[in-house]
């Protein structure tokens, strides 16, 4: 589907439910191809057909924008040696190319546009070339730091609003223990109540039902 699930909003480059990755050239030479013909309908994969020629051009554009502004950003970042989750964090869209980001999202698709030019290794660290994660040496970091300690500063950072660092730091912890699991919980909620993304909504979902 060439303009994604949810006409006007950025198209998924790659999903969470796996795929290929779709490159962002193409997807951009795709929409052009379409609003060149200047369509007064447009039948998309999912929902009733769009209709108007004025709507379809202005949304076909900034669709096309949108993508082209994601690629060239990341491709930007990427020769001036940032890392994606710098990118991810920095890339925004501007006001004349904002599209809606229900089913995709920018940052997601400022990852897959890393991944597809640069592939599974970021370039971060040895152990990426070897199959030891860093989940092998959790139990080492709970035992030098004490669960106790990582739960309580896993809650400063939910508290400062920072429910990603909570995540981290709590999912070191035995999943048993029951204070890093109120962590989790809430630092959960607090992404899914800011969550307008269906994915990404799906998703937080179903780790908030896999703990009670």
């Amino acid at each position: 589907n060439t303009f994604g699930a949810l006409f006007g909003h950025i198209p998924n480059l790659v999903t969470m439910r796996g795929d290929r990755y779709r490159d962002a050239l193409t997807v951009i030479a795709s929409v052009e191809r379409v609003r060149d013909l200047q369509p007064e309908l447009l039948v998309t994969g999912h929902f009733e057909p769009i209709a108007g020629a004025e709507r379809i051009h202005a949304e076909l554009t900034r669709l096309r924008d949108a993508v082209r502004h994601v690629h060239d950003r990341t491709v930007a970042g990427m020769n001036a040696g940032k890392d994606v989750a710098t990118l991810m964090r920095e890339i925004t869209l501007p006001a004349e190319c904002e599209v809606g980001q229900g089913y995709g999202k920018v940052a997601w698709d400022v990852r897959a546009v890393w991944e597809n030019y640069s592939g599974w290794f970021h370039h971060r660290s040895t152990t990426e070339l070897y199959p030891v994660g860093f989940d092998a040496v959790a139990a080492d970091v709970v035992e030098l730091a004490g669960a106790e300690a990582l739960v309580e500063r896993a809650r400063a950072h939910l508290d400062a609003d920072r429910p990603l660092h909570a995540i981290h730091l709590a999912e070191l912890v035995p999943p048993d223990h029951a204070g890093a699991r109120g962590v989790l919980r809430r630092a959960h909620e607090r992404l899914l109540a800011d969550s307008t993304n269906f994915w990404e909504t799906a998703w937080l979902k179903k780790k908030l039902a896999t703990n009670p």
